[in-house]
């Protein structure tokens, strides 16, 4: 133990060293409540990235989650259009079958009705025969003289040669517009019947095949054919009309005038000598 003396006396000597403890006890708990502070603030730092990690975190899950979610929706949506189009392709097939089916049963209702009224047409047609026929027997009863056989003669029908009968069904196909049914025919003709009356015609008519087919280089050879292998048949001057514009169509101007001005001078009182001046005069 130690005394302090002071000047100032015991008294004032206490009260120095109690100024003293306090002033150090101050000190002290201002530096423990400067640590304490420190603390807090490194507490609430860790805090506060504990929890930004914890959003992160919770952020990326809700992300995953929301991108299997969005795929999902995407494959039903997806599986939906082809469903929507698969119904959609099978109703249209629906429909153009109902379409064909009705058209089917119109077609054949309505050929039906054809055949009816033809058939109705055609017994009135044999009754007014019968009719005419049975007054035709009573006349000629009364005309007969007594005794003689009543008997009547009907002429017989020329047949129809199949040279005829061929060139017939292949002209009337080209009236029907099937040209390219209708070449073949007319070539079947000539191989058949090369010497027959018909020839410059089944030969013309190809080229007017070729014609409205547009293939005016085979309709020029064509129309040659019938010009060089018949040339005293009556198909000639027609021929090299078609031949003059067949060339027209092809821009050779000069072979069509020189055709045009070869049937007038060859056939000048002909109706193809009257066309072939009214052509020259449209060209230029």
């Amino acid at each position: 133990m130690f005394t302090v003396k002071s000047k100032y006396g015991p008294g004032k000597a206490g009260w120095f060293i109690l100024s003293l403890f306090l002033i150090s006890s101050c000190v002290t708990t201002q530096q423990d409540a400067q640590y304490l502070n420190d603390q807090i603030v490194a507490l609430n730092n860790r805090v506060s990235r504990l929890e930004g990690n914890l959003d992160v975190d919770q952020s990326a899950d809700l992300n995953s989650r929301l991108k299997a979610i969005r795929e999902c929706q995407a494959e039903i949506v997806s599986e939906f259009d082809k469903v929507r189009e698969e119904v959609q392709e099978l109703s249209g097939r629906f429909e153009v079958s109902a379409q064909m089916t009705k058209r089917t049963v119109e077609r054949d209702t309505t050929e039906q009705d054809v055949m009816k009224a033809g058939l109705a047409d055609l017994n009135k047609r044999i009754a007014a025969l019968e009719k005419d026929t049975k007054k035709i027997k009573e006349y000629l009863r009364l005309e007969v003289p007594p005794g003689a056989a009543q008997q009547t003669t009907v002429p017989k029908e020329k047949p129809v040669s199949p040279e005829k009968l061929l060139y017939d069904i292949t002209h009337a196909t080209y009236r029907e517009g099937r040209y390219e049914e209708a070449i073949e025919g007319f070539k079947d003709f000539l191989k058949k019947y090369p010497g027959s009356d018909l020839a410059d015609n089944a030969q013309f008519w190809i080229g007017e095949c070729y014609m409205t087919l547009k293939q005016f280089e085979k309709a020029i050879l064509s129309y040659q054919e019938v010009i060089k292998k018949y040339p005293n048949g009556n198909k000639v001057p027609n021929a090299m009309i078609r031949q003059a514009l067949a060339f027209y169509e092809i821009k050779d101007k000069t072979s069509s005038r020189l055709l045009l001005k070869k049937v007038i001078k060859k056939y000048p009182n002909s109706n193809e000598a009257k066309i072939a001046k009214a052509k020259l005069k449209t060209m230029k």
